[in-house]
Parts: C-alpha cells; structure tokens; sequence
C-alpha cells in the first residue's frame, strides 16, 4: 500500500490563499481532546479510510493484507448513535483502501480493482476493468464516480484513473507526464468538470470535463491525498520523510515543507477552509496557514499511523489507521475528538 511509514494526527488551521475571509466570530477548527474509539486485532486489520454522510453515520473501512500482501481481506466498521460495529461486506471482499459517497449511495475501493456501492442495506459489486489496486475514489453523484489506483512499488505498473458513469466503469488515458509515476493515490472534486488527482512523485493532474491535464506541483515528493473546499482553495499532502503540503490558489500550486513531520497521509476540510491532516507519531497539531504556526496536540495513537481523517463542520474530527509502519499482520486504532 502507499503508506511507508507515516503516522498521527495533526490539523491544520486558517484561512488558505483564495478563500474569503472568516467571520470574526467564527473560530474554525482549534486543538481537541482526542480519545480512543477502537482498537482493532489482527483479526480485522489496519484501517485506512473514514468518511460519513453525517455525524450519525460513519464508515471506516480497510483490512488484513495475505502473506504476499497481494489481495488481502476487507474489513468495515460502521458508527451508529456514537458506537461503532462491524459491518457487513460483500463476499471475498479484498483490503478496503476508501471510501466516499453520496447521499444515497455508499463506495468502497481497495486491493485487485475492486470497486463496490452500497445502497439502502445492499452491496453491488461492479467490475472496473483493472486488477490494479484502487487506492481512492470521489462520488460526484450516483452515475459520477472516480477512482484511482495504481502499483507504487513497481517500476513498470502504470498509473490507473477510471470512471463509473452509473451503468459501467471506463477507463481514463492519463496526459504524458513530465517524470515517471506508477500509482495515483487520490481524487477529489469540486465540481463535475473540476477533479483533482495526486499521486507518485509530486504528480497532480486535473479534468475540466472534458481532458486530463497535468499542473506542475513544485514539488517531487509523493503526493499522498487531498481535500478541498472550491476551484481556488485545494490542499494536497503528502511527503515520505518531510511533510509537504501543496495549495492550489484557483492559479498555481505552492509548495511548503513541515519539517517538524515527517509526512503527512491524510486530509480533510471544513466549509470554513480549515484542513485536519493525518500524520506522524500519534501526534495532533494546529498549522496556521499560510504563516504555518504549529500547535501540537496528542491523538492518543502512539506510534500507529494514521491514514485517513474526516470531520464535520461542529468541528468534530475522526482519524483511522493502524500499525501500517510495521511487518503484517496490522492492527488498527480509530481515535476522535471529543
């Protein structure tokens, strides 16, 4: 999987170059007591992305890898009234790698191309066309759907960016590239012409609805996930050893380096254009953008990685993740705010 050895929490916070100014009153995202919610055996796995369509409804999702780490095995928890409980998934599920949605319909990606919806309490299995691992997906609506994939640990494996037009999935032929990338790792998008994909070696590509282009980074370093609130305010993430941060502006990117953390896995915004970041050991953070001010605060994960991280405009925040830094089997960990 993408992650090599990133880990924690931290949030960034302020407003990024593009968006309006905040009301006065309006104090966004601000240091949270952060608790444990779950910990996982390695009978379930590492968890490796959260997303809900409400603060009453959250998935989290990821798995055990196999003794190759090939396919693996899928596993999903599901927070109802404040408790999370295993949920039920399609049959041979592989390990789970995101999850998105829209307001009717649940999606699931992970290892060997799978690609899954779930509506109202039943699972659709649908079949993308790669057996490449999907490392993320975006669900504009029900019948526009992106993921994106690829193997970053071999030199030869292209990139992977497909589409589900609500009947079948197609695959999309990525620009040439100004340096090698085997694997795109995530997608977001503000609108249907206006998507955003990041993925090996600082490579950012973007779709105005009609082709995909790529826009130069200003940095070589893996860009790992991203999240942002329009078509000029979007925050990509990512770094190996040195975590970076990119902003899109709605003109150019710019790049700043946290030397502080060594790399930085996962990323959500508020409508306010506050971001809560995952990152390295356990820590949580607040970075004041774009003076970049940080102000640590602990998640309670210890050394485990933390993945991927999602919220709600109340400000509460959830990160999920796993001892993904260590040899399998992975055990997993969901930490929220109190």
């Amino acid at each position: 999987m993408q992650s090599k050895s990133i880990v924690g929490a931290l949030v960034v916070s302020g407003t990024l170059s593009g968006c309006p100014d905040p009301d006065p009153g309006d104090e966004g995202l601000r240091p949270a007591s952060w608790r444990t919610a779950l910990d996982a055996d390695d009978s379930i796995g590492a968890f490796l992305s959260v997303w809900g369509a409400s603060a009453d409804d959250v998935w989290a999702v990821g798995g055990q890898v196999d003794a190759l780490g090939d396919r693996g095995t899928g596993a999903a928890y599901r927070r109802q009234a404040g408790a999370w409980a295993a949920a039920d998934l399609p049959a041979d599920a592989p390990l789970l790698n995101w999850v998105h949605g829209t307001a009717s319909r649940l999606w699931i990606v992970g290892n060997a191309g799978a690609a899954y919806y779930r509506e109202g309490e039943a699972w659709t299995t649908t079949e993308t066309g790669t057996d490449a691992p999907l490392w993320g997906c975006w669900a504009v609506a029900d019948d526009d759907v992106w993921a994106v994939g690829g193997d970053a640990l071999n030199p030869d494996a292209d990139p992977v960016i497909v589409h589900f037009d609500g009947t079948a999935w197609s695959d999309h032929a990525l620009p040439e590239l100004d340096r090698d990338a085997n694997a795109m790792f995530k997608v977001w998008a503000a609108a249907a012409d206006d998507v955003w994909v990041v993925g090996d070696s600082g490579v950012i590509l973007h779709f105005d609805g009609q082709a995909w282009a790529q826009t130069p980074s200003g940095t070589g370093a893996d860009l790992i996930s991203l999240w942002g609130t329009g078509p000029d305010n979007v925050v990509a993430v990512g770094g190996r050893s040195i975590g970076t941060i990119a902003r899109w502006n709605g003109t150019a990117w710019s790049v700043e380096e946290v030397g502080r953390i060594p790399g930085i896995n996962g990323v959500w915004m508020d409508e306010r254009g506050d971001a809560a970041l995952a990152g390295n050991d356990g820590a949580a953070a607040l970075l004041y953008a774009p003076a970049f001010e940080t102000e640590l605060e602990e998640s309670g994960a210890g050394i485990m990685v933390l993945h991927g991280i999602y919220g709600f405009d109340n400000g509460e925040r959830i990160s999920v993740g796993g001892s993904l830094n260590r040899s399998p089997p992975y055990f997993g960990i969901i930490v929220e705010t109190d």
